[in-house]
């Protein structure tokens, strides 16, 4: 994973010379690079899902730059055109950049202005083009769960393909935070049984002494207390989809008495003396691998294998590569437009993070990190002019602290969990260490899954 971006920059000019100077300087910089002796070469090569960005001169025989850059907006609006403007056509320019144009560059170039705006555009660029994806792919897939490219999440994406019109129980297996219950909610919402509800289960929060009759139901006067009936929630679920979340957790009697209803096809609510009858599609998920669950004993083998006619696993974000930067971007535009303002550029500090951490906490924790960067509340955004501000909104006490908890999980990640290796090139005392682990809520054993990586 690397914060570089490779999209192609089209340089049209009818000077040579300056196409040839152009290249040159980015591919020094080891950018791609396509050019176009004038504006019409250009258009019949650029489309709507061009990956990269545009830089034209305004003034050219034929169509001029203005031309240009009026059919290229007509033809994408997000595609970043850098104007290049002699000394007398900055005016001009200076207008473009109001109409929409990325920026404007006046003869002769300045190399580091011209290298920073032509990545930053092409920044831009990939970002449009991936919530365009985005976009488009919540027709088939609209989870974060399925968003990405690795051969990972390309393969769950066609398993729940296969899956969404069969008409099977399927148990999801994975780390917390991976997205299991997004992958059930895309289940049901492209299946069959989509028009009916989902009902979800959180099989951790049912309380002891009422989870029966949240589950099966009870009729009035059934035990003291019960002054109405109460319609259970797989009697709810009844032809459409039933979600057991966390269904390792239920107690064991009750694990029992879901197995009957599921294999007898009905449910006798606390009190009744009839069955009714019920019928629904059973999702289930579980955080402990799968041959882990039954050993253990809290699972009962019965309903395990019930509940698993088809089972996935979803991959933790560690192992999805270059997915992490997709789901960030998504996050980051999602969590900017509901703050009302444009997604901040991705610092050097942000690229590393995404780069070099390896995310316990999966989707849930990626999400958290995209909050805290929209907001500007996260110190890898240091770099931003915000910085003075919220050091001064945070803190110094708590920007400290911040810092600190950052540079030990750094640490450990380089150090693979190993607290020896860790404390050596913090340059603590082991009991400093700990107490400092301690303060900041950090678990060393969390980055040791992860040596030899």
């Amino acid at each position: 994973m690397t914060g570089a971006v490779t999209g192609p920059v089209a340089i049209v000019d009818d000077e040579a010379e300056v196409r040839t100077a152009l290249r040159q300087l980015l591919e020094i910089e080891q950018l791609a690079v396509i050019e176009f002796a004038g504006a019409e070469a250009a258009l019949g090569q650029i489309d709507a899902e061009f990956p990269g960005i545009v830089i034209a001169d305004l003034r050219m025989p034929g169509i001029d730059g203005l031309g240009l850059f009026n059919r290229l907006c007509r033809l994408d609006p997000d595609l970043p055109v850098i104007m290049i403007s002699g000394h007398g056509d900055i005016a001009t320019a200076v207008d473009l950049v109001r109409r929409g144009a990325y920026d404007f560059l006046s003869k002769p170039f300045d190399a580091d202005r011209l290298v920073a705006t032509v990545r930053r555009a092409l920044d831009k660029r990939a970002l449009a083009l991936e919530n365009r994806a985005l976009r488009q792919s919540r027709s088939s897939a609209d989870e974060g769960a399925l968003l990405g490219e690795s051969r990972e999440i390309e393969q769950l994406r066609q398993t729940v393909g296969q899956l969404v019109q069969a008409d099977i129980d399927v148990m999801i297996s994975g780390e917390s935070g991976v997205g299991k219950s997004l992958v059930a909610a895309t289940l049901h919402r492209h299946s069959p049984r989509s028009r009916k509800a989902m009902v979800t289960v959180d099989c951790r929060a049912l309380p002891g002494e009422q989870a029966e009759s949240l589950l099966f139901g009870h009729v009035s006067g059934a035990f003291p207390g019960a002054h109405f009936p109460r319609t259970g929630q797989l009697l709810l679920a009844n032809a459409g989809t039933l979600f057991l979340d966390h269904v390792d957790s239920l107690p064991t009697g009750m694990q029992n008495r879901l197995h009957h209803a599921l294999e007898q096809g009905s449910i006798v609510p606390i009190g009744a003396s009839q069955a009714q009858s019920v019928q629904f599609r059973t999702l289930s998920s579980i955080s402990a691998p799968l041959n882990v669950a039954t050993d253990a004993g809290a699972f009962l083998p019965s309903l395990y294998f019930r509940l698993g006619s088809f089972r996935i696993i979803v991959p933790p974000l560690r192992e999805r590569g270059d997915d992490v930067v997709v789901l960030f971007r998504a996050f980051l535009q999602e969590e900017s437009e509901k703050l009302g303002r444009e997604p901040p550029a991705i610092s050097a500090p942000v690229w590393r993070r995404l780069r070099d951490h390896d995310w316990p906490g999966n989707i849930r924790e990626l999400r958290s990190f995209a909050t805290n960067v929209a907001l500007g509340l996260d110190d890898s955004l240091s770099a931003q002019p915000t910085s003075q501000r919220r050091l001064a909104a945070l803190g110094l006490r708590s920007t400290v602290a911040q810092f600190e908890a950052e540079t030990i999980r750094a640490a450990l990640a380089r150090n693979a969990g190993d607290v020896a290796a860790t404390v050596a090139e913090l340059d603590l005392p082991r009991k400093t260490f700990y107490d400092k682990l301690a303060r900041h809520g950090i678990e060393a054993a969390d980055f040791r899954s992860r040596r030899g990586r």
